[in-house]
């Protein structure tokens, strides 16, 4: 029997608007206008010859065969996408060699690498470290996990992590410095500096203080190894709280202060313009950008004040 299916584009519009109660929302999610949503839902409406929402000025809500017809529908789409994953993922076979900071990859990467593995079990990641510049020159990576959004000849960047800094200590640290009460008090602490980007000036002007920023204090090839140092006890780091869920979860690190500076691009997905189509390129930038969106782990401790 020929089967009576609807355009599947109209299909697609409906599931969207329904799950997410608004055409509006449908229409960010599927990159299209909102027009463009309302056309597609008339035309399966017309199909189906009746009406699938109830319709206001303001909102539009499911009716009660909008309701029965989603969830018949959006079983089938949810097995449609991950049919279409497994053999997505089954095309995406070889090395994937990634170049990512040492930071990036041990306090984001690693912790929410699993779900790439699992999602695509042929393509055999590799992953080494290392700092700026971004070079494919000589072909022993695919992937660069780009220091900020600085454009680079002959390279597509695609930013997708932006982050603001704070202060950042061990909890021994804090203990053995009980005056570390206000922002001030940092000025004659150990402050421990990032070779990549030094952010402690910065800081310290939101405090009214820029102009005083001590120069001192050990400095260290990339925020990881400030990370690290601080963790041990040595001073006072700048963390990127984009970057610190986990770390304060653990407790390893706590924030003494809820001030922030100011947002900056810190991280993109670099790839040769010429392997824009690579599968496993594709697969791998298209994941990362699917983890910042749904902030995949639990969500970070709002930052400690010392009282």
């Amino acid at each position: 029997m020929k089967r009576k299916l609807p355009p599947f584009p109209a299909l697609r519009a409906f599931e969207a608007a329904a799950r997410l109660g608004s055409f509006r929302a449908a229409a960010a999610e599927l990159c299209v206008t909102a027009s463009a949503i309302s056309h597609q839902i008339r035309t399966l409406e017309t199909f189906l010859e009746r009406p699938l929402f109830w319709r206001s000025i303001r909102q539009v809500t499911l009716n009660e065969d909008g309701r029965l017809y989603l969830a018949r529908v959006g079983p089938l789409l949810d097995e449609l996408d991950a049919s279409t994953r497994l053999i997505a993922g089954n095309a995406c076979a070889g090395p994937l060699r990634v170049k990512a900071t040492e930071g990036f990859t041990k306090r984001w990467l690693i912790p929410r690498l699993s779900d790439f593995l699992a999602r695509y079990p042929k393509i055999a990641v590799r992953i080494e470290t290392g700092v700026p510049p971004t070079d494919f020159h000589d072909g022993k990576r695919d992937v660069v996990i780009h220091w900020g959004d600085d454009p680079v000849p002959g390279v597509e960047v695609k930013p997708f992590m932006s982050s603001t800094r704070t202060p950042l200590c061990s909890p021994r640290y804090l203990a053995q410095n009980p005056d570390l009460t206000t922002p001030r008090a940092l000025l004659s602490k150990t402050l421990i500096r990032d070779q990549v980007g030094d952010g402690w000036k910065e800081w310290f002007s939101l405090v009214g203080a820029g102009d005083a920023c001590p120069s001192g204090g050990p400095e260290f090839a990339h925020c990881e190894l400030g990370m690290t140092a601080a963790e041990s006890d040595l001073g006072m780091t700048l963390g990127y709280v984009a970057m610190i869920g986990e770390t304060l979860e653990r407790g390893t690190l706590v924030a003494p202060f809820d001030l922030e500076s100011p947002t900056r691009t810190i991280y993109s997905v670099a790839y040769l313009t010429e392997r824009v189509e690579d599968a496993r390129i594709a697969a791998f930038r298209d994941w990362v950008f699917e983890q910042m969106l749904h902030n995949t782990l639990p969500e970070a401790p709002a930052l400690r004040v010392a009282q």
